[in-house]
Order: C-alpha cells, then sequence, then structure tokens
C-alpha cells in the first residue's frame, strides 16, 4: 500500500513537471516567434525607407555592408535560440521519461523487497521437504534391503536345508549314544529317553523335509509350461476289439423258441478300426427263451 501510494505521488509529480516544461517550452516558442516577427516589420519598413528599387533582404536595405552583417547575424542567433528551444524540449521530455522509469523501478523494487520474506520462508519450507524426502528414500533402501535379506532367509529352500541339516543332527547324535551306550559309557536309563527324544526329533525332522520337498516340486511343476506331449510322439495302433452287436448293449433280445443250428446262421460284420487286422469273430450261445408274462 505503501509503494503504490508512493508511486501514485511520483507519477502526480513527474506529470506536474511535464505540464510545467511544456508551458516554458511554449512560452519560448512564443517569444522567439513574436521576436522574428518584430524583426521582419523592422526589415519591411528599412526596405521602405531604401526607395523604390530597393530589395527586401531581411529588414536590412542595400545601403550599407555593416547592415547585411547585423542581419545576418540576428538571423544566425534566432535560428540558435530557436533550435536551443527545441533542444530544451527534448532534454526535459528525456528527464522526465528518465524520472518515471526510475519511479517504476523504485515501486517493482519495494514491492520485491516485500515479497522477500515469503520467498526466503518457501525456500526454507522447500529444503525441509528435501531433507525428509531424503531421510524417507534411505528408510525405503534400508527396509527393502532387510526384506530381501528375510525372504532370503525364510524361502522354502531355506527351511528345507535348515530341516535337512536339523536331521542329520539328530541322527549323528542318535549314533554317538548308541556307540557311548555299546561301549559301556552311558547306562541303559539314561540311553532310553535320550534316544527316544532323538529319534522322534529325527523322524519329526524328516516328515516335516518330505513334505516341503514335495510342496516345492508340486510348485515347479505348475510353474513350468505343460509340453505338448501328445503332438510330439507319433499316433500308436490301437489293438484289435471285437465290437458285439448294437441289440447286445441295449439287453438280451427276445430269442426265438425254436433256432436254427449254429451254423447255418449268418455271422454279423465286425467292426475295427481301419489299418488292424480283425480277429476271430466270437460265437454267441443262445440263452433259453423266457416265459412272456400272460396278456390280461
Amino acid at each position: 500500500m505503501e509503494g503504490s501510494a508512493f508511486s501514485r505521488g511520483r507519477e502526480g509529480g513527474l506529470a506536474l513537471r511535464q505540464t510545467e516544461g511544456r508551458s516554458i517550452l511554449q512560452g519560448q516558442e512564443r517569444k522567439g516567434v513574436c521576436f522574428l516577427q518584430e524583426k521582419e516589420k523592422l526589415g519591411a519598413g528599412a526596405g521602405d525607407q531604401g526607395g523604390e528599387g530597393g530589395v527586401y533582404s531581411l529588414g536590412c536595405g542595400d545601403s550599407t555592408g555593416g547592415q547585411e552583417e547585423g542581419c545576418e547575424g540576428n538571423r544566425g542567433w534566432l535560428e540558435g535560440v530557436g533550435l536551443l528551444a527545441l533542444l530544451c524540449w527534448q532534454f526535459q521530455g528525456l528527464q522526465l521519461e528518465r524520472e518515471a522509469c526510475l519511479a517504476s523501478n523504485y515501486a517493482l523494487a519495494k514491492e520485491n523487497l516485500a515479497l522477500r520474506p515469503r520467498l526466503e520462508m518457501g525456500r526454507a519450507a522447500l529444503a525441509i521437504k528435501y531433507q525428509e524426502l531424503r531421510e524417507v528414500a534411505e528408510s525405503c533402501a534400508d527396509k527393502l534391503q532387510r526384506l530381501e535379506e528375510s525372504m532370503h532367509r525364510w524361502s522354502p529352500h531355506c527351511a528345507l536345508g535348515w530341516l535337512q541339516a536339523e536331521l542329520e543332527e539328530a541322527e549323528q547324535e542318535a549314533e554317538e549314544q548308541m556307540e557311548q551306550l555299546l561301549l559301556g559309557e552311558q547306562s541303559l536309563e539314561a540311553f532310553l529317553p535320550a534316544f527316544q527324544r532323538g529319534r522322534a526329533l529325527a523322524h519329526l525332522r524328516r516328515t516335516q523335509a518330505e513334505k516341503l520337498q514335495e510342496l516345492l516340486r508340486r510348485r515347479e511343476r505348475s510353474v513350468q509350461p505343460a509340453a505338448p506331449t501328445a503332438a510330439a510322439d507319433p499316433p500308436k495302433p490301437s489293438p484289435p476289439a471285437a465290437v458285439l452287436p448294437t441289440g447286445a448293449a441295449r439287453g438280451p433280445p427276445a430269442v426265438p423258441r425254436s433256432l436254427p443250428p449254429l451254423d447255418s446262421r449268418p455271422v454279423p460284420p465286425l467292426k475295427g478300426s481301419p489299418g488292424c487286422p480283425l480277429g476271430p469273430a466270437p460265437l454267441l450261445s443262445p440263452r433259453p427263451s423266457q416265459p412272456e408274462p400272460p396278456h390280461p
């Protein structure tokens, strides 16, 4: 607010100075114009007094050379005054522009200085955030490393190795106890409970290792894609098979009371796979006729 009020005051002062400079220049121009008009009038009166054949030469007749030199000097002086007035006006305009630029720069500088604390606070907050981000990244990397170590340590393969090592240790301990018993270094009363515990632990570890191995094999089979074995192996010929008539599949047909001899009956054709030899047709023995239920 103070900067804006100051800038408005500066702009008002600059406008006032510009107005004063313009009025001064206009007054100087008017004075120069009046001076030129008076000189022309004086030159015209001197020409009329010089005679009928007088020649107009800026208020100076052809009477003497001194008057001509005076007229030329006055003309040069007037031109110099006009040029000086023009240069003064331009200089004052440039001066006013310079002051306006300085005032705007001053207002911008004050505004920037007013915003500087906010900028410093933002930089400090950003530095704190970067520090927190660095700490979080380091913590995340540490946790990832510990997770990888834990996964490697507690993986199924590592557990299987641990179980196998425990099994070997239990068996070794049982063998040592047996040797101590055979050498008489350990009594039977102390041997039996320790040996029983060792064998139970060995059996438990062996069972756990076998179950874990089976689980790992199943997982490996599920991961590996099933190979197309049917397309790789050549087709094998199927063995010949005797196909029964369609009536036999449905059920025993009604056998007539009197059957012709077996040699006179036609043998039904057998169906087999193409390219396979047909075996001997099986002979069907006649079944005894069943009595039909009486009709009502």
